[in-house]
C-alpha cells in the first residue's frame, strides 16, 4: 500500500551554484511519493534552466515561473499548488538526509502527531559534498531521543529561556506538517524573518508535535546568507514587528503566560540586535542602537506590567531580573551595549 503524498515547496532565486545539490538530495529520498514544487522566483541566473531540466528528469517535479516577489511570495505560490496530505518546505541551497521524509512521516504516524521536526546541522558550503557523511557522523555521537508535546508546550519551548530550542522550533524547513496546519496560514509578503511571523501559528494549530534530536537536515552556511550579512534597517524593522504580532496573538488568545514569554523574548531580541549592530559597526550603528533602546524602554514597561499576572520559575526569573535591571538603566538615559549582549548570551 503506497504511503500518502508529501508536497515539498522549494523557492529558488539565483542559486545556480547550489540547487542541484539540493534537488539531488530530494529526488533520491527513500520516501518516494512526493510532489516537488520548484518556485522559480524570477531568477536572473541559470536557476530557471536547472529547474526545468530537473522537471524533465523526474515527473514528480513541477516548476512555477514567476516574477521576483521574495521568499514569502514564492512559498505562498507553492502552497497554492500542493495536493499532498502532508507539506514540507525546503530552501534551495540546503540539503536533506536520504531518510528525511521517511523518518518524519513515520514519527507522525507512530505518535499520531500533526507536526514532526528534527535537528539540523550547520554545514559550510565548501563542505556540501560531504553533507551526508557529516550528518551521519553527528548522529553516531548522539543518543537519539523523541519528545512529544501539545501545542502550548511546544510554544513554551519556542519562547523559552534557551536559545537552541528556539532556533529548532522557529524554522519551517526541518519539519513535516499535516496539510491542514497551513490551510489558513500564509507567509507575510515583503518581510524578512518569515518563519517568526508564521511558525507560532502553525504550532498553535497542532494538537500534537513530535520532535527528534536526530539530524536529518543540512543548513548550508553561505557568504550571501541573510543571517550573515551586516545588520540592515529592514532586518531590524521586521524582527521587531514580528514580535509585536506574536504578543498580540497570544493576548487575543487569552494566553497570559505565553504573552509574557513572548514579551520577554522580544526584549532579548532587542539586546541581540544591538550586540550584532555594534559588532557590524555599520554607518548607522549609533542611530540604530538608540532606536532599539527606545523600543526596549517602551516594551520593557509593558513587560513588567505583564509579569504581575504570570507565574515564573526560578531559572526564568534570573533572566527576568536581568531584563528589569536593563530596563531601569535605559529609563535612566543609558542605551543597550555589547556588554549587555554578552551577559545575556552567557545566561541563555
Amino acid at each position: 500500500m503506497e504511503k500518502e503524498k508529501i508536497s515539498i515547496v522549494i523557492p529558488a532565486y539565483n542559486v545556480e551554484k547550489y540547487i542541484e545539490h539540493c534537488l539531488e538530495s530530494v529526488i533520491h529520498q527513500t520516501y518516494k511519493n512526493l510532489q516537488i514544487i520548484l518556485v522559480d522566483d524570477g531568477a536572473t541566473d541559470k536557476t530557471s534552466e536547472i529547474c526545468d531540466r530537473y522537471a524533465k528528469i523526474d515527473n514528480r517535479i513541477e516548476v512555477i515561473h514567476k516574477p521576483n516577489g521574495g521568499l514569502a511570495d514564492a512559498r505562498n505560490k507553492g502552497l497554492e499548488r500542493v495536493n499532498g496530505e502532508y507539506i514540507a518546505f525546503l530552501d534551495s541551497d540546503d540539503y536533506i538526509y536520504p531518510t528525511f521524509y521517511e523518518e518524519l512521516y513515520d514519527l507522525l504516524k507512530k505518535y499520531e502527531a500533526d507536526i514532526a521536526e528534527c535537528d539540523f546541522l550547520r554545514i559550510d558550503i565548501d563542505n556540501k559534498e560531504k553533507s551526508e557523511q557529516l550528518i551521519s557522523e553527528e548522529n553516531a555521537k548522539r543518543k537519539i531521543e523523541e519528545e512529544v508535546t501539545n501545542n502550548i508546550e511546544a510554544l513554551k519551548l519556542l519562547y523559552g529561556i534557551k536559545l537552541e530550542p528556539y532556533v529548532k522550533k522557529v524554522v519551517v524547513w526541518n519539519k513535516l506538517y499535516k496539510r491542514e496546519i497551513y490551510e489558513k496560514i500564509r507567509f507575510p509578503l515583503g518581510k524578512l524573518h518569515e518563519d517568526e511571523y508564521t511558525t507560532y501559528k502553525a504550532l498553535f494549530n497542532a494538537n500534537k508535535i513530535i520532535s527528534t534530536n536526530r539530524v536529518l537536515h543540512g543548513y548550508m552556511q553561505t557568504k550571501n546568507s541573510i543571517m550573515r550579512q551586516e545588520i540592515k534597517q529592514k532586518r531590524i524593522d521586521d524582527t521587531l514587528d514580528a514580535y509585536v504580532q506574536v504578543v498580540e496573538f497570544f493576548k487575543k488568545q487569552n494566553l497570559p503566560e505565553l504573552e509574557m514569554k513572548a514579551r520577554r523574548r522580544s526584549l532579548e531580541n532587542c539586546i541581540e540586535l544591538v550586540g550584532k549592530i555594534i559588532q557590524g559597526n555599520g554607518t548607522n550603528a549609533k542611530m540604530q542602537v538608540e532606536e532599539i533602546s527606545n523600543v526596549y524602554k517602551k516594551n520593557g514597561k509593558q513587560y513588567i506590567e505583564c509579569l504581575k499576572n504570570s507565574e515564573i520559575d526560578e531559572n526564568e526569573n534570573k533572566i527576568v531580573q536581568f531584563l528589569i535591571k536593563t530596563y531601569e538603566k535605559i529609563e535612566d538615559g543609558k542605551v543597550l551595549d555589547e556588554k549587555t549582549w554578552t551577559h545575556l548570551q552567557n545566561m541563555i
